[in-house]
């Protein structure tokens, strides 16, 4: 639905127009602009955060390689050196640290003083191995057991020839000496020097961000002042375009009826769109009922619409005749050529069966390989048709013409003018479905 007619602000009021535009256009300006200023300010913060972070990983990855390798030439324990590798080659905290830092603060004066720090860490760790090589074939470790960095150290010929416990003492003094010391300190120097430039360069944009937010604190004030004129002098508008249009939405919503394309652009935008949808979800219904009723795979009616209309039927005048159909052997079927063949069986029965019945009989799917048919206007005189039909159904199925295996169908059927009836028509059926099924199945039987 189209509307007949589109009454726009500007006509009812062009100086109005004009004001409310400008003043929109100011506060909307003034608001994406605070926001903006205001999650830079968020994120530096968090990048701030984040920074000092990975520099208190980094400096506790390095701190804990420095304490394994002395804890090891100490006490000789391998599991010192084995906890060493795991972090250097597995949870490698330092380098973790350093590719987070990476994320904010890459390119910065910062990131380049963490990342010497990491240099020298890395630097220092050639002692560090030395060490523990030292270690390692003073204690006679096995050799199938070092890691590979220290497999590829190489002792010096003075090293070489020092006893046991000589060796044991040199790795002790290489990891607690004064120049091991002084390597720590530079890279402690150059962690500091990381935070002191990570806090300088936050403050930095911090201030600069604060200051351009306080400027737009100061313009957002305005804007509050210019939007109670705006609010004043939107009222008669806002009344006539707005307010009573969407009275006039909420009645016909209340009444479940497609609104009336009336008042400003806007809203008569919102209810052509509206109507759109509301058209649409009644088709939506339409689709969501039939899916309710009907066998997702075969697309014939469900568990659920048989028995409505068994019962309809039943109770009824009309004579019908109910035919339940099992396709023989479906499991070991499904069990040898896979369920995806089963399917196709499946939704070939219903097209077999849908096809041999007319458009006014009810083909519905009662079970996993069980189908029934409600005849209707059927009486004990259609004997011979409905036999007909199931023959030439079980000749279809039993001699296919596509990929598929040959099926054949066991059926029962029962008249609602039966004589001599055993309880309900379903029963009925059943129990002349049961006897063909006992006597060699492929056939029909009758109640």
């Amino acid at each position: 639905m189209r509307a007949k007619r589109k009454i726009e602000i500007r006509k009812v009021s062009c100086v109005g127009l004009w004001i409310t535009l400008l003043l929109a256009l100011a506060f909307v300006f003034l608001i994406i602009q605070g926001e903006n200023e205001f999650f830079a300010l968020n994120e530096s913060t968090e990048q701030y955060i984040q920074g000092e972070k990975a520099v208190q990983q980094f400096e506790k990855g390095a701190d804990y390689l420095t304490e394994q390798v002395r804890m090891y030439v100490m006490t000789g324990d391998t599991s010192y050196m084995d906890a060493y590798f795991v972090e250097s080659n597995q949870v490698k905290s330092r380098e973790k640290a350093l590719d987070i830092f990476k994320n904010y603060f890459d390119r910065t004066s910062s990131f380049s003083a963490l990342k010497a720090a990491l240099d020298s860490s890395l630097e220092l760790m050639t002692t560090e191995y030395y060490a523990m090589r030292l270690v390692c074939e003073a204690n006679d470790v096995l050799q199938s057991s070092w890691p590979d960095e220290i497999k590829a150290v190489e002792l010096s010929k003075e090293d070489e020839k020092l006893s046991d416990d000589e060796k044991i003492e040199k790795a002790q003094h290489l990891v607690t000496e004064k120049t091991y010391q002084e390597m720590k300190d530079i890279i402690a120097e150059e962690v500091t020097n990381c935070e002191t430039k990570l806090i300088r360069q936050t403050r930095h944009y911090q201030g600069k961000t604060m200051t351009i937010f306080s400027s737009m604190y100061s313009k957002l004030q305005i804007g509050i002042v210019l939007m109670v004129i705006l609010m004043i002098s939107s009222y008669v508008m806002m009344r006539r375009l707005i307010v009573k249009p969407l009275i006039s939405y909420d009645e016909s919503i209340k009444l479940g009826e497609i609104l009336p394309v009336i008042g400003a652009v806007e809203l008569q935008n919102l209810a052509v769109t509206y109507n759109e949808i509301y058209v649409a979800n009644k088709e939506t219904e339409k689709l969501i009922r039939h899916e309710a009723e009907h066998d997702p795979l075969t697309d014939l009616l469900n568990r659920g619409s048989f028995n409505k209309l068994i019962h309809i039927y039943e109770t009824g005048e009309s004579p019908f005749a109910l035919i339940l159909v099992d396709v023989d052997v479906f499991k070991a079927v499904n069990d040898t050529f896979g369920h995806g063949i089963g399917d196709q069986i499946l939704r070939k029965v219903a097209s077999v069966l849908k096809k041999q019945f007319r458009n006014i009989d009810y083909v519905c799917r009662i079970g996993g390989d069980e189908f029934a048919v409600i005849m209707v206007n059927s009486a004990s005189d259609k004997r011979c048709t409905i036999q007909k039909k199931i023959e030439e159904a079980n000749e279809e199925l039993s001699n296919p013409t596509d990929s598929l295996p040959a099926v054949s169908l066991s059926v029962g059927v029962a008249f609602s003018d039966r004589k001599n009836p055993n309880g309900s028509i379903s029963n009925d059926a059943d129990t002349a479905l049961y006897y063909i099924k006992e006597h060699g199945r492929h056939n029909c039987g009758f109640y």
